[in-house]
């Protein structure tokens, strides 16, 4: 390789690989708490409507509420903490790519991080700072207006200490924006710096690995690495994603019929619509849970799907010998996320759905449910995702380089599917 070629270099460190596992676990608790919502909605709509005996048997109605409160708290928590562990992966993110220019100067990061840093770290915690003053100011104006135009509020010392409360965070997510705003002007030249860097060596790096590519022997990938074919993995969850719309259309349409605003009286209908309206709903909901069930079931075989691809693309490439195959079929093991890294967000997915539930259990002082275990079990479960990511961060890096080295993709970056490139193209076309 001449010293004016680019190359692109798998990074990893461990306060990097830290807080990516911090925030891979967070996103994967917003998901669980959006899922979580969702569920609550459809059992308590149905159960209501179409299982009315057995949801009264075991008196669902508290823990609904109970764990709508707990899904609240949750959300607020998540929304204040995320963004933080966000701004600190860019930080650590940036200081690893430029030990990496400084270790070797024609060295060119992958795609994902170098389209993680378009924006300096400190402009992500002005923005978080911004978002969150402003949610305080809007709480607090509404505290402050119940306060001015009731007498009950206006001497009720605990609506003061709450103003108050409220107040101190104001300031606090001031002194955020400011702390923001000074680290963006810090972080703006070293960000400029590696932009206009990468700028000139990723076409390089892209032209070295063609040149490598155009010399090397032909070869024919493992079947494992192309079947099944990524076209057919995209149909598959297309149709999933296509029933659970048309479930979850009929099963607001079922709840529509009987209540059609949220201060309306409900419609009762004569007979056969009103049971029809029943079968609607329990159908419906019905419905969604299998879609979620099959959901379930095709992204457990995704994740092993593609840990067996990364295990036979591992060994195909333990020779060392170069090849040359089409990098659109490696691209996906290149660039997008690792197997144990969609387990890991699973698992934070699950974990927070055990988290809330059990929480709601113990507000709504709901017996029929042993809370220690659940507990128990979700926390676990956050937690091992947690270790996950961080295991597979340096054995990530070792096993992209080894398949860079032999195969030699160029950017590897996964080809958009037909429904992108008409958006692109129908984008294109109106800024014309």
């Amino acid at each position: 390789m001449k010293e004016s070629d680019a190359v692109f270099v798998e990074v990893s460190s461990p306060g990097w690989a830290f807080w990516r596992a911090l925030l891979d676990t967070g996103v994967g608790l917003i998901v669980g708490l959006l899922y979580a919502f969702l569920a609550l909605l459809v059992s308590g709509i149905v159960g209501e409507e179409a299982l009315s005996t057995l949801y009264s048997q075991i008196d669902l109605d508290p823990l609904l509420r109970a764990s709508m409160g707990v899904i609240l708290l949750f959300g607020a928590i998540l929304a204040a903490t995320v963004p933080f562990v966000l701004v600190a992966e860019r930080a650590a993110a940036l200081r690893l790519v430029e030990r990496l220019a400084e270790a070797n100067p024609s060295a060119v990061p992958p795609q994902r991080l170098r389209a993680e840093l378009v924006t300096s770290p400190g402009q992500y915690l002005r923005r978080t700072g911004l978002a969150v003053f402003w949610s305080i100011v809007g709480v607090g104006g509404l505290l402050a207006l119940m306060v001015v135009f009731t007498d009950e509020f206006r001497e009720d010392p605990v609506m003061w200490g709450v103003l108050g409360i409220v107040v101190v965070l104001a300031l606090a997510a001031s002194l955020v924006v400011g702390a923001g705003g000074r680290l963006m002007l810090r972080d703006a030249p070293r960000v400029a710096a590696l932009q206009a860097r990468w700028k000139g060596q990723v076409p390089r790096a892209e032209e070295a690995d063609r040149r490598r590519r155009e010399f090397a022997p032909r070869a024919m990938l493992p079947r494992w690495l192309v079947v099944p074919s990524a076209r057919l993995v995209a149909r598959v969850a297309a149709v999933l994603t296509v029933a659970t719309l048309v479930s979850l259309g009929a099963f607001m349409l079922s709840v529509y019929m009987r209540q059609q605003c949220r201060t309306c009286d409900p419609v009762y209908w004569d007979e056969p619509i009103e049971n029809g309206i029943d079968v609607l709903s329990l159908g419906s909901g019905v419905a969604i849970a299998l879609c979620a069930a099959l959901g379930i079931v095709a992204w457990t075989g995704g994740v092993v799907l593609q840990a067996a691809r990364e295990v036979a693309l591992t060994r195909w490439v333990a020779t060392g010998e170069v090849r040359t195959v089409d990098p659109e079929f490696i691209a996906p093991l290149l660039s997008g996320n690792r197997a144990l890294t969609r387990l890991q967000l699973g698992l934070s997915t699950l974990g927070a759905g055990g988290l809330i539930f059990a929480t709601g259990a113990v507000w709504a002082e709901w017996t029929v449910l042993d809370v220690g275990p659940v507990l128990g079990t979700a926390l676990v479960l956050i937690l091992v995702g947690i270790v996950l990511g961080l295991m597979d961060s340096p054995r990530a890096r070792r096993e992209r380089q080894a398949a860079r080295d032999a195969l030699h993709p160029g950017e590897a970056v996964p080809r958009p599917t037909q429904l992108k490139t008409a958006r692109a193209a129908a984008a294109s076309g109106s800024d014309d």
